[in-house]
């Protein structure tokens, strides 16, 4: 017959010695690739907080700078800044699809008021003017209001929770 303290003696030397170190050593590895897949979506999400107010800043002097270029006779410096502040909004728009999805309501809301700014920039009297500042701002604020919503928004583990 087999001595039950030997059997015993030899059962916890391999639980203690091999079963319960891998066990252990694959809840550490599952919780340090949760850690790391929550430090990077952590980066990226900080990452996209600057492009974002990137993209808040430049969108904020908007309506000044479609007045510049619809005046008639603006003040050449004024019209040269306005010109080059024209060329930046695209590229954000670029920036923003490396980030997210390009059908990501952040994303479709920028191009909407990027949509806006190319359909005021060329109109020209009072009051089709002001409707179409007034139309800019208002898929301004849609994008500013998006955007919050999104950086505030839990940043998801790689299972989907929380």
């Amino acid at each position: 017959m087999v001595n039950s303290t030997l059997v015993i003696g030899v059962t916890g030397i391999v639980v203690s010695g091999i079963v319960g170190p891998t066990i252990a050593a694959w809840f550490s590895r599952q919780s340090q690739t949760r850690d790391f897949n929550r430090a990077q979506a952590a980066g990226c999400r900080d990452e996209l907080r600057v492009l974002l107010d990137q993209a808040a800043v430049l969108l904020a002097t908007g309506a000044t700078n479609l007045r510049i270029l619809n005046e008639s006779h603006p003040d050449p410096a004024q019209l040269q800044n306005a010109k080059e502040w024209t060329l930046q909004i695209f590229p954000i728009g670029q920036r923003l699809e490396l980030w997210l999805p390009h059908d990501d309501p952040v994303v479709m809301a920028y191009e909407n008021v990027r949509q806006r700014l190319i359909a005021a920039e060329g109109v020209e009297g009072g009051q089709a003017s002001e409707q179409s500042l007034r139309r800019f701002e208002e898929a301004r604020r849609r994008f500013l209001e998006l955007s919050r919503m999104k950086l505030l928004s839990p940043i998801l583990k790689s299972d989907g929770a929380e």
